[in-house]
């Protein structure tokens, strides 16, 4: 029993000390997953735990992409969907350019690749925390969201990803989750253009 209360009074002494911490960038709004099979990814989110509908957007090129410092066109199709306030996103690369996507795609499918946060003012905090040296890809979307993912930040070597969002992808997010709070189950998987009128839907019921 000595040893025991020795090995925790050590321990308790430790946790006693103040440790540098870093402010909080906002609470995870998103984990991300690198998958083949977008419609099957989704599909198993929705019968394992109710998660959708799921929007999918079929081919995107991401505007100003850099993975490790080198700037080239990447092509992704995306899908999206919540699980209570939590929105689930399901990435499949389409370029075999050399990204993080397809790197993640061949070594580890599947798995959880990265959280994101939602920041307003994207360089503001990678200067504050000294951030730009943990980049290891950034780029953005048509519409002017922008986005870093940060080199295996958290623990368990997952990115975290910092997104700042305009105004519209907001709401958008927004409209996703109304809709998933008062699903049935029907139609699980949907085209992203389809939001505004199952949104417009939801509203008139």
């Amino acid at each position: 029993m000595m040893h025991v209360n020795r090995y925790f009074g050590d321990f308790w002494n430790k946790q006693d000390r103040r440790v540098q911490m870093t402010d909080s960038f906002g609470p995870v709004m998103q984990l991300g997953y690198i998958v083949e099979d977008i419609d099957k990814a989704a599909l198993d989110w929705v019968e394992r735990v109710g998660a959708g509908p799921f929007y999918r957007l079929d081919s995107i090129v991401l505007d100003q992409y850099s993975y490790r410092g080198t700037a080239t066109q990447l092509e992704l199709s995306l899908c999206f969907g919540y699980w209570n306030d939590v929105q689930i996103e399901l990435v499949r690369p389409l370029s075999t350019t050399d990204s993080l996507y397809t790197r993640a795609l061949r070594d580890c499918p599947g798995k959880l690749n990265h959280m994101a946060t939602l920041v307003t003012d994207l360089e503001g905090v990678l200067n504050q925390h000294k951030l730009h040296d943990r980049i290891v890809q950034s780029g953005g979307m048509p519409q002017g969201q922008k986005f870093v993912y940060l080199d295996e930040y958290l623990p368990g070597a997952i990115h975290l990803e910092l997104i700042q969002a305009p105004a519209a992808t907001l709401q958008f997010f927004t409209m996703m989750k109304k809709v998933a709070a008062n699903w049935q189950g029907w139609k699980p998987v949907r085209d992203i253009a389809s939001i505004g009128q199952d949104f417009s839907e939801l509203k008139a019921e």
